[in-house]
């Protein structure tokens, strides 16, 4: 006769709890088998560095007024970063190392940011703060150890033209006061020299009756670039050259005069810098 066994409840539970443990059952399915190494997580990113080549003040204003020609520039173009204006809120200005700024910008939509890099060439007076970007990168593009986007930060100052009849038509003779090396676009050759920079500004009828400039760089001693009758302020392209103007400083009868600068040479191709003059 066939006998049929019959577990109870209990002899049923042992069984699966050993069915379960043969198979590797009764935990969550979620934890690492023993054994396996704990993952390291990658090592996180170098912060970038930022080395600062000379010294000037913060400038102390809001707005400021600012000029800015990126590594990008030519002397036929200018680029979404060519900037000469008086209305830049103080807040996107960033300036860690006092006049070494490195950070521009009209909005939080359009900052320019040095990423990495020198900020060479720094100077200034408390009124202005000059500085070259070089040697790293920014939000534009990178920049190599002979190249640079140069920087000019005033405290504003309009001239307001004297319309009055027989106003005495008054002149101010600009002399540098400070300027970055000048660049070659291309990189190919080491920053060169400003050898010299002048200017005539028409004080009564504020305007920019001439400004001049002589640089030395690569095969070139003397590159010269002219232009003559134009706005106190702005960016455009004249005699060859694309220029940026800005008023800043403290007294209208005496402004700084910084003007911003790609420039064509026999040999070494474009050339980019900024210079402060100072006009009286």
């Amino acid at each position: 006769m066939k006998k049929t066994l019959k577990l109870g409840p209990s002899a049923i539970s042992l069984a699966s709890l050993l069915a379960l443990a043969a198979c590797g059952g009764g935990g969550g399915g979620d934890g690492a088998p023993a054994g396996t190494p704990a993952t390291t997580p990658p090592p996180a990113a170098p912060t970038p560095t930022i080395t600062v080549q000379g010294s000037a003040p913060t400038v102390s204003a809001d707005p400021l007024a600012v000029v800015f020609v990126p590594q990008t520039e030519t002397s036929t173009r200018s680029v979404l970063q060519s900037i000469a204006s008086n209305a830049f809120p103080a807040q996107f200005q960033k300036a860690p190392n006092d006049g070494a700024y490195t950070q521009l910008g009209i909005d939080a939509n359009s900052l320019i940011t040095l990423n990495g890099g020198t900020v060479a060439d720094v100077a200034g007076n408390g009124e202005f703060a000059i500085g070259r970007w070089t040697n790293g990168s920014n939000s534009i593009g990178s920049i190599s150890a002979n190249q640079g986007a140069h920087y000019v930060v005033g405290k504003p100052i309009t001239l307001v033209p004297d319309l009055t009849l027989g106003a005495p038509d008054m002149k101010a003779n600009c002399a540098v006061v400070a300027s970055t090396s000048p660049t070659a676009v291309s990189g190919n050759f080491a920053p060169g020299k400003l050898n010299s920079a002048s200017a005539v500004v028409d004080l009564t009828l504020a305007t920019l009756d001439s400004f001049s400039l002589a640089v030395s760089i690569g095969a070139d001693s003397q590159a010269t670039a002219t232009v003559t009758s134009v706005l106190l302020t702005g960016v455009a392209q004249s005699s060859g050259v694309l220029h940026h103007r800005q008023t800043m400083g403290t007294d209208p009868k005496k402004p700084l005069l910084a003007i911003g600068y790609a420039m064509p040479t026999p040999s070494s191709g474009d050339v980019t810098g900024v210079v402060v003059m100072k006009c009286q």
